[in-house]
């Protein structure tokens, strides 16, 4: 159910930007179009689903009044939604923030001495900021290269001004090149500035051509000492660049920007790369996020650069942006050059994008806690299949055979989103001949839900069962719920109100099934319904039910083989004479299966307690010759 007061069918077809408003008058959410009116119809479809994006249903329910402002085109539509997200920095919108526990570095060439500052939080005060640095001993070091690479002043304010007539240590020790004392012109003292941005900026090779430059005129002016320093620096950065090691095949500047989301959660990493060379990880986490993932990352774009910061020539990301071309547009505005936006498919381009997604995962992995993840997954299922609560016991079940011998079917358990191995069960087959899943299926479950009937401990029923298979297969699992007395529907009582008489117990059921050639992904039936509900393929309740499955699956299949193992050793060693029970169960114990005891050495036969050479010989040769 939604709150909104606004007639959608007068919204206009054109281009704009639409501003989502609570009750209170709050802004939500701010997005641009093509055709508002579709656009925004989109959200309210299916029952406030919209397209079955999962974090846009906590943003429908919100909703009471739809703004719209109309545009010529859709580059102004792209201005002016950047502009509102800005300036109101809606909840829903994606905001650049890095973590404030790590450092940065700070360059503020407005000031008429420029330094540079270890930071923890960046501000929008004209300043150029350098990182975040993932690794504090990195932004450290390369404060520490400065320092003894380029004299730069490191002292405050008022430090400063107390060293007017004379300056400090750090210049006798050529570490500052004394403007305080006026030992040093503003013409100059701007160049060591840029030589510091090109040091930030990772431009190593560029810096090195700079100094290399300044130690040549040093030595012409017979300031040798000066020039012996320079010297030194220019083989600290030569060693620095020979110690990161990582370079890149092709010597451009380009940043690289790699998403990797769970449903509302999400966390992106940028690799900026430098003449070639690959500079500190930047990362930003988010949550609570409504936007598509093409619009993440334009979002993110939007919000890296500006005129004081900004783009490289080449900027490669994992999605195909939709208003790509313009956006590529105003950022060439912004550089005063040509800027592309590209989404590599192959080449080191590729590459590339796979290092900065995998440093994507680690940071989503640290930003956002496994708890949280799975309380996401369970709340996903919880909208999906509309349960009252979240399903926080979930079993799944599965089958195996071989041509309907030694089939086994196996539970698995997963409690609050994660495996519970203390409840898997594993039920070895008697009442079924035969390959017959059905009828496999159904003994497995009535000997389950009668264990808990009958109030066995360990037992209890779960909120939710997955049954790997199709429409069929549900029904068949429905049927044998009608005849135990249990109800899959809404009627009923649930699980933990066990004891409530006079009324049957409801049990949750629903079965998963593989894509058919052409489809996207897993299907999910639901009983009472007659199209399979098809969720997204990154749906994170989704990913938790293709767990489930792939547990079940690998569980049963395990167990499966264990004891066709054994029963084929057990079938071939019975015909060996010498070889009794007692006997066949050390053999067992000590080899596994029958291929490792097949490919054993007789010497190690032998050195089973009860077999001796001739015995060894005996079973060596039977095995081998069956086999």
């Amino acid at each position: 159910m939604t709150l909104l007061r606004t007639d959608l069918n007068t919204l206009p077809r054109g281009p704009g930007v639409y501003l989502m408003r609570n009750t209170a008058g709050e802004l939500l959410y701010v997005g641009k179009a093509m055709d508002l009116r579709a656009r925004v119809k989109q959200y309210f479809n299916r029952s406030g689903r919209a397209d079955g994006r999962f974090h846009i249903s906590f943003l429908v329910p919100q909703i009471a009044v739809v703004e719209v402002m109309v545009t010529p085109d859709e580059r102004e539509a792209l201005i002016l939604e950047d502009t509102l997200i800005k300036k109101h920095k809606p909840r829903y919108n994606v905001r650049l923030k890095d973590d404030k526990t790590w450092l940065s570095l700070r360059l503020d060439r407005s000031e008429r001495w420029p330094r540079v500052l270890l930071v923890r939080r960046w501000k929008d005060d004209g300043a150029r900021y350098f990182g975040p640095f993932l690794n504090e001993l990195g932004a450290r070091q390369i404060l520490g290269v400065m320092n003894r690479t380029i004299p730069l002043r490191t002292c405050s304010d008022a430090v400063f001004a107390a060293h007017s007539q004379r300056p400090c240590i750090e210049y006798q020790m050529g570490r500052c090149s004394g403007p305080c004392a006026g030992k040093i012109g503003t013409d100059a003292y701007e160049q060591l500035v840029d030589e510091a941005q090109l040091l930030l900026e990772g431009r190593s090779e560029s810096l090195q051509s700079r100094l290399k430059q300044r130690m040549e005129l040093a030595s012409e002016e017979l300031r040798y000492e000066d020039a012996g320093r320079i010297r030194d620096s220019i083989l600290l950065l030569q060693r620095i660049a020979a110690r990161k090691g990582v370079r890149a095949r092709e010597r451009k500047d380009r940043d690289v920007l790699a998403l990797h989301r769970e449903g509302e959660l999400a966390a992106i990493a940028l690799l900026p790369v430098r003449e070639g060379q690959l500079q500190d990880l930047r990362a930003f986490s988010f949550q609570g996020v409504a936007e598509e993932d093409d619009r993440l990352v334009d979002r993110v774009i939007s919000q890296l650069y500006s005129r004081k910061h900004p783009p490289p020539p080449e900027i490669l990301v994992g999605q195909e942006l939709e208003a790509k071309k313009i956006r590529a547009e105003l950022l060439s505005e912004l550089a005063g050059r040509k800027v592309r936006i590209r989404r590599p498919l192959r080449g080191e381009g590729l590459e590339l994008l796979e290092t900065a997604a995998r440093n994507a995962k680690v940071r989503f992995d640290a930003a956002h806690s496994r708890n949280r993840r799975t309380e996401q997954s369970l709340l996903a299922l919880k909208k999906a299949l509309q349960l009252e609560h979240l399903p926080r016991h979930i079993e799944c079940y599965d089958n195996s055979n071989l041509q309907g011998g030694d089939a086994v079917g196996a539970l698995v358990c997963f409690r609050n989103g994660k495996p519970h191995k203390a409840g898997y069960r594993v039920f070895r087959i008697r009442e079924v001949k035969g390959p017959d899943d059905y009828a496999t299926m159904r003994e497995v479950l009535s000997r389950r839900v009668r264990r808990a009937l009958e109030g066995s401990e360990g037992w209890e029923l779960p909120d939710l069962i997955l049954i790997d298979g199709g429409k069929g297969q549900l029904s068949r699992v429905a049927a044998v719920c009608d005849e135990l007395g249990l109800e899959i529907g809404d009627r009923g009582v649930r699980p933990a109100e066990l004891k409530t008489a006079g009324s049957r117990l409801r049990l949750r059921v629903i079965a998963i099934a593989k894509p058919l050639p052409g489809e996207q992904t897993d299907k999910i039936y639901i009983p009472g319904r007659s199209n399979p509900l098809k969720l997204r393929p990154r749906d994170p309740g989704l990913q938790l039910l293709q767990q489930l499955r792939d547990e079940a699956h690998r569980f049963s299949l395990s167990h499966h083989r264990k004891r066709r193992s054994k029963r084929t050793l057990h079938s071939e060693l019975d015909a060996i004479p010498g070889v009794g029970p007692v006997l066949k169960s050390r053999l067992l114990r000590q080899f596994g299966s029958v291929s490792k005891l097949r490919a054993a050495r007789t010497v190690d036969i032998s050195a089973v307690a009860g077999v001796g050479p001739a015995l060894s010989e005996a079973i060596a040769t039977a095995l081998r010759r069956d086999g």
